[in-house]
């Protein structure tokens, strides 16, 4: 019985630090994501690059930060 209660503190915790580390991902992600679409606006001249491939990086970054914010949220690490 010992080793069951082991197992199941071992797995809530690797859950916690992996959901934490998603959540942190999640807000990397979106900040770059927002930073690629909005560099211009904000004015400032950080490289010389096509826009369309500045707002699809932006978007695409974007939409992988919420999908690991979902994924930290949804906390569905183990298959049982």
């Amino acid at each position: 019985m010992a080793s069951q209660e082991w197992e199941d503190r071992k797995e809530k915790r690797y859950s916690v630090m992996h959901s934490l580390y998603d959540y942190a991902m999640g807000v990397v992600w979106i900040s770059v994501g927002l930073f690629f679409l909005l560099y211009r606006k904000l004015g400032i001249e950080w490289m010389k690059s096509d826009a369309v491939l500045d707002t699809i990086f932006g978007f695409v970054g974007v939409a992988y930060g919420i999908f690991r914010l979902y994924r930290g949220y949804q906390k569905k690490y183990f298959r049982k």
